[in-house]
């Protein structure tokens, strides 16, 4: 685990995100707490462990923000609501993939691929959870100081950003993964590569110091310089 900046945790083993399935992130909001993400099924209790590590009570953790319905980010979600009884944030456009009224899509490509995992598409299922505020593009939320959410659509219909503007600080889900470097996320997974490329750009025109990954280590400093130069834009080109 690794402190990213004051009040904000990446509750992941830095050295290997996988433990968790992706990357989840503790929000130190003042009187409550907020996570990004929610890991695999299974991991749940793992989370609260290491949320309590940091010495904090799992009854704090008020709200859970969900970056993207892929299982990676969503599969601890029940279990998670089961032991803090936070509210659910989402995407509308996701927000079926989680409350379970469109089941987890496979791969979207190659097509033979696609077509080999349907099969298997079963494995990818996830506890329905009802999503308590559905967010849209620009919305504000009143957590750790002001909470702005930017759709940014690609990897999935409804997956977004979410900028802490005071403390500088974006958390990209999985628009954009770090290992050794920016990368793209996994192609088979995204439903439409040439809108993540837009959304890339539409993120690049922000301002923010900090970014933290869905997948990979966080970027503590210099951030928005370096994901506008990975976006093909010039230093001005930004909010």
């Amino acid at each position: 685990m690794q402190e990213v900046i004051p009040g904000i945790f990446q509750l992941s083993r830095w050295w290997d995100q996988a433990d968790l399935g992706s990357n989840v992130y503790l929000i130190d909001a003042g009187g409550e707490l907020a996570l990004v993400d929610a890991g695999f099924k299974g991991k749940e209790l793992l989370i609260v462990e290491r949320v309590r590590d940091l010495g904090y009570s799992a009854s704090r953790i008020a709200s859970i923000i969900i970056t993207h319905h892929h299982t990676d980010h969503t599969g601890g979600l029940a279990g998670l609501l089961e032991i803090t009884g936070a509210r659910v944030i989402a995407h509308a456009a996701d927000a079926a993939y989680i409350d379970g009224r469109l089941p987890q899509p496979g791969p979207s490509r190659p097509r033979w691929l696609s077509r080999a995992a349907r099969p298997f598409q079963h494995l990818l299922a996830t506890r329905p959870v009802k999503v308590d505020i559905e967010v849209a593009d620009g919305d504000e939320l009143p957590l750790a100081g002001g909470i702005r959410i930017l759709h940014a659509p690609g990897h999935t219909p409804g997956s977004i950003c979410i900028l802490l503007r005071r403390n500088g600080v974006v958390f990209t889900g999985d628009l954009l993964a770090q290992r050794f470097g920016l990368k793209w996320p996994s192609i088979p997974f995204t439903v439409d590569v040439e809108q993540l490329r837009r959304s890339v750009k539409k993120l690049a025109g922000h301002e923010f110091e900090s970014a933290c990954f869905g997948h990979g280590s966080p970027i503590k400093v210099d951030a928005g310089r370096r994901i506008r130069r990975f976006a093909g834009l010039s230093s001005s080109a930004r909010e």
